[in-house]
């Protein structure tokens, strides 16, 4: 992403830990950086107060893995069954959403703690519409976006042999299930 912009990290971008994404929305307020990574529904936050949105995922065409479950493999090994019931109950949270949309934004409503429709709106639409998918599979293209990233930032970083890094053999299991 910097490359593409003819930037080069810590010398042009200096990437800061500031905690979570109301501190970064504190420290662009104090003029203590420039802009940070903030998604729904605080980027709506954000915009309120003046900030542009200048790079999302879609518009950088970047592969982009929007959640997985991380785990040891000895744990996969060990505990199949009972993470096939968290990724079956993943994937039936996912069809509600889809189903009852509005008992997902009542749902994303208690844990943002808003209740202002059009950032509601934003917020499933973002989450649930664009970027979810159904069977959560963990992309070697997704996984190569990050590594790639970190590379840029951290010129130290070795690249992983990736393909060791991620198992979807628990989704394809449970894919094949419900095909039966």
């Amino acid at each position: 992403m910097l490359k593409k912009n003819h930037l080069q990290p810590v010398k042009d971008v200096a990437f800061l830990q500031l905690g979570g994404t109301l501190e970064i929305i504190a420290a662009m307020q104090k003029n203590l950086v420039q802009g940070g990574s903030i998604s729904l529904p605080l980027s709506f936050q954000a915009r309120q107060l003046g900030f542009r949105e200048l790079l999302t995922t879609e518009t950088i065409s970047l592969p982009f893995d929007y959640g997985c479950l991380i785990i040891k493999r000895s744990q996969l090994n060990n505990k199949r069954e009972d993470l096939k019931k968290v990724l079956r109950a993943t994937i039936a949270a996912y069809d509600l959403a889809i189903r009852e949309p509005e008992l997902a934004k009542r749902s994303i409503a208690k844990y943002t703690r808003t209740t202002e429709p059009e950032v509601l709106n934003a917020t499933y639409k973002e989450n649930v519409k664009e970027y979810a998918l159904r069977i959560p599979y963990v992309s070697l293209a997704g996984l190569n976006s990050i590594v790639d990233f970190r590379a840029e930032t951290t010129p130290e970083a070795k690249k992983p042999a990736l393909e060791k890094m991620f198992d979807n053999s628990l989704l394809q299991e449970i894919q094949k299930e419900s095909a039966k």
